[in-house]
């Protein structure tokens, strides 16, 4: 079975995190502070072994001033030496190069492939295509791209990305998004197929247990190599996440205690610092 990269996902509204980690006892402190430091929940996920993280503007995508969201993602990245991978509903490619220029390592566009497709071209061309990719939020087989734009066909928007230079998808399926219902291997494989050999596919939702996470592995075609999980990772429903809990609660006085002492950029800062 081919090892799947899993890249935890943190969801940001007004540059606080929407979810809350939930801990063994000893560590409810911990956690429901971690809530209102996004930089503290991606630091914990590095130091849980994450090799990427995955965050989202969802003020963005709700048409909300998201001035605290960026600024929190830019600091995100810069405390963590892995890719962030920074999804946001921008309508002007302006704020993605503001974004890749202050150091976020790779950001997902959508609207913009179809708004303005030379500028994404050039984009791709100039800082490459690892770094600018292209993300679908689909519900049944079609990507709503907003006023202006409206509903696009999903395979219609994964040939777009192929013709702008792009080599990556993040795709997901709106019914999929917090339902723990497993991810549809006959949806898996129609947009992989549209994807080809060319372009490698993050499949994001719906992951609820090891076993969903192993059907996809063994199930979904060669072109599929991450998925983003959400919800399952903050409630734990891995079996790994019980041993890190279960240390987490030991270390957490000590965490606190020698926060300002530990400078690696995998540690926990201090909490409690007003």
């Amino acid at each position: 079975m081919r090892p799947l990269l899993i890249i935890p996902a943190i969801d940001l509204a007004d540059g606080h995190c929407a979810r809350n980690i939930l801990g063994e006892p000893g560590t409810e402190k911990l956690y429901a502070e971690m809530a209102d430091h996004p930089v503290e929940v991606a630091q914990l996920w590095r130091r849980e072994n994450a090799k990427c993280i995955h965050v989202t503007d969802t003020d963005s995508f709700a048409g909300r001033d998201d001035d605290a969201t960026l600024q929190q993602v830019v600091a995100m990245q810069k405390s963590v030496d892995i890719p962030v991978e920074f999804v946001t509903f921008q309508a002007k490619l302006d704020v993605v190069r503001m974004l890749l220029q202050a150091g976020v390592y790779r950001v997902v566009v959508n609207i913009t492939a179809w708004t303005d497709p030379e500028g994404v071209a050039e984009l791709v061309h100039s800082v490459g295509s690892s770094r600018v990719i292209f993300g679908l939020r689909s519900h049944e087989a079609t990507v709503d791209l907003g006023e202006g734009v409206g509903m696009v066909d999903d395979e219609a928007y994964i040939a777009r990305v192929r013709e702008l230079g792009g080599r990556r998808i993040i795709y997901t399926e709106r019914d999929w998004e917090g339902a723990l219902s497993g991810e549809d291997m006959d949806t898996v494989r129609r947009v992989c197929d549209a994807a080809g050999s060319q372009i490698k596919v993050t499949m994001a939702g719906g992951i609820a247990s090891p076993q969903q996470l192993w059907d996809l592995q063994e199930h979904a075609p060669k072109n599929v190599d991450s998925v983003v999980i959400g919800r399952a990772l903050y409630e734990n429903r891995f079996p790994c996440q019980r041993i890190w809990r279960a240390v987490e609660a030991k270390l957490e006085p000590e965490i606190h205690a020698h926060a300002q002492e530990i400078q690696q950029q995998s540690s926990i800062s201090d909490l409690k610092k007003p």
